[in-house]
């Protein structure tokens, strides 16, 4: 076997050296840190470094920054320590492979295209080799060192069957190198090949409104391999897909639903919506409307002014009331729907009868949030409610923001459905059930196309 010790800078330039001076069969035999960089022991068998050297056009030396040097075979360490010195690392294996095997088939294709009778005069020169003398069977003489070695060798296999094991160890090596290559060139991918890319994809979903955590979370489906908008319609799918939306009408099935939510969310004028909505179903007489809202003055009387419209009926509580009572008079109704006051104030008072009501456990609450409402505030809302459970949210006033990305942190937080969306002022008109493909799509239509235009520029 013939021996060589390497000195290079890193395990990449070291292996690059290896396969050039020793040839694509080269192994590793050891490798250990020095403090300009490693020094590794590689070897090659005599008969495969003779090959490779005759399928050179010429004798290439190593490059500058690695330095080669034979080795004696008494200065190499047992086998024993051989396996106990510095484990050589995965990764510096899958550039071996990858680079012996290329060099490989370099040589091969080399070989290939090489006429006849040069290839037979190389063979020629081969066989007249001590080596290759000392290995044929008609040759009486045989080296002194290897006599014992070769007295004891098995007869070599036929020549078709060796050619046949020889291109299915061929294949396989090819298709090892194949995927190592593709899984190195992913390592070794610097990252600021990649990083204006994914800038660029960051940079729409803050001008979408989603804050560094959300944004970061929806780029975790990013490929570096994939092109821009490759990356983005992974990214808008991650999202509707991480939004929960229902498959039927959220009020079909009837029940109490308290609408809760700041002041300004527009809960009022949603209740007169989904009202409008349900007497258009199941009648006048199937609906009821009850407002806590005696907190703020003439807080009830646009829903009265709206139930006498459509002919529902409607309770305005005060402050002595029992919520309670109300509802079991109100026990007839397919739907009942309660107003609640979002000032400090009421949402006291709202957190008091959550606690004490006997019907409290049979009221759904609905949170209502504005689209131009930020995360922090929503945050702050719902640390005023500890004694509610939402059990889903509608999104208001959409056609007030462009960008309402950032109210949906809290939703994908606390993973609330999202029942209806609300579009405007009109009643019953601006309303809508939640749908999670056509909120985004809606969502992605608000970037503005000198920024989307930038976002895409290559």
């Amino acid at each position: 076997m013939k021996i060589k010790r390497f000195t290079a800078a890193n395990m990449q330039s070291g292996l690059k050296a290896i396969s050039e001076v020793l040839g694509p069969e080269a192994v590793i035999l050891s490798s250990r840190k020095l403090s300009n960089g490693l020094e590794i022991v590689a070897g090659v068998d005599e008969y495969e470094f003779a090959l490779y050297q005759e399928t050179l056009p010429e004798v290439q030396d190593a490059p500058a920054a690695v330095t080669a040097r034979p080795i004696a075979p008494a200065a190499l360490p047992p086998a024993a320590s051989l396996n106990k010195t510095d484990p050589l690392n995965p990764q510096a294996m899958k550039d071996l492979f990858a680079s012996m095997a290329g060099k490989n088939q370099q040589a091969f294709s080399q070989v290939k295209n090489q006429p006849q009778t040069e290839v037979a005069h190389r063979r020629v020169n081969l066989a007249e080799r001590p080596m290759a003398r000392s290995t044929r069977a008609s040759e009486p003489a045989v080296e002194p060192a290897r006599a014992g070695w070769a007295a004891q060798a098995t007869p070599a296999a036929p020549a078709a069957a060796a050619a046949a094991d020889f291109k299915v160890l061929r294949r396989e090596i090819d298709g090892l190198r194949e995927l190592l290559q593709e899984q190195t060139e992913q390592l070794h991918t610097p990252l600021t090949a990649t990083s204006v890319q994914y800038e660029r994809l960051e940079g729409r979903l803050k001008s979408l409104g989603f804050g560094d955590v959300l944004a970061a979370k929806l780029l975790q489906s990013f490929d570096r391999e994939d092109l821009l908008e490759q990356n983005w319609r992974k990214i808008v799918a991650r999202l509707t897909s991480a939004l929960d939306s229902p498959l039927y009408e959220p009020l079909a099935e009837g029940g109490l639903f308290a609408l809760t939510g700041p002041t300004g969310a527009g809960k009022t004028t949603t209740i007169a919506k989904l009202a409008a909505h349900c007497v258009k179903d199941y009648g006048a007489d199937s609906v009821a409307v009850v407002s806590l809202d005696w907190f703020q003055v003439g807080g009830q009387e646009i829903l009265r002014s709206v139930s006498n419209i459509l002919g529902v009926e409607f309770h305005a509580m005060t402050e002595d009331d029992s919520l309670s009572s109300v509802l079991s008079s109100l026990a007839s109704k397919r739907t009942v729907l309660i107003d609640t006051s979002g000032s400090a104030e009421a949402l006291v008072h709202w957190n008091k009868l959550m606690r004490s009501e006997a019907m409290a456990p049979h009221i759904q609450t609905v949170l209502v949030l504005p689209a131009t409402m930020q995360p922090a505030s929503v945050t702050r809302f719902v640390g005023q409610l500890p004694a509610l459970v939402f059990n889903a949210v509608i999104l208001s006033k959409l056609d007030e923001s462009d960008s309402f990305g950032g109210i949906l942190e809290p939703v994908l937080k606390h993973r609330w459905p999202i029942w209806y969306i609300t579009t405007g002022q009109n009643i019953p008109q601006d309303i809508e059930p939640g749908d999670a493909q056509k909120l985004t799509k809606r969502l992605v239509q608000s970037l503005k196309p000198e920024r989307q235009k930038l976002a895409t520029a290559s």
